[in-house]
């Protein structure tokens, strides 16, 4: 699991006040892009390509500027050529989002999805958690 703070900007309030919906979604993927390049550089020394195959987002509770975000990440499926990344953010220790992502492996020459290699394999089951 991996844990990232961050502070809202002003600009994503919308007339009501609160953060809209569609920032919430790139909070999300700045955390999944963060967690997994540094996940997989770290251990392969490049991150391999993936596309994002499924997104969900549910909205717990309203978010605001003025308050930091805490994000925690983590791998919660590993399949033959995809995962998913769960996200769970909170601000002033109220549980606002939940969200996943399913991404899968795509062969760099064919752009098809491909099988894990047995590398990356390796590097998401240290980070799985199936019952995050």
């Amino acid at each position: 699991m991996k844990t990232i703070s961050l502070r809202p900007r002003f600009s994503e309030t919308d007339a009501l006040g609160h953060i809209n919906n569609t920032a919430i979604a790139v909070w999300f993927e700045a955390g999944r892009v963060e967690y997994v390049d540094e996940m997989l550089r770290q251990s392969l020394g490049s991150a391999p390509s993936w596309v994002m195959a499924t997104q969900t987002l549910d909205y717990l509770n309203e978010s605001f500027f003025g308050s930091d975000v805490s994000m925690d990440l983590a791998v919660t499926r590993i399949g033959n050529s995809s995962f998913t990344v769960a996200c769970r953010m909170y601000q002033n220790e109220k549980h606002t989002v939940k969200a996943t992502a399913v991404l899968v492996f795509v062969d760099d020459a064919t752009r098809r999805p491909s099988p894990i290699p047995e590398a990356i394999r390796s590097v998401l089951a240290a980070e799985l958690d199936p019952d995050w």
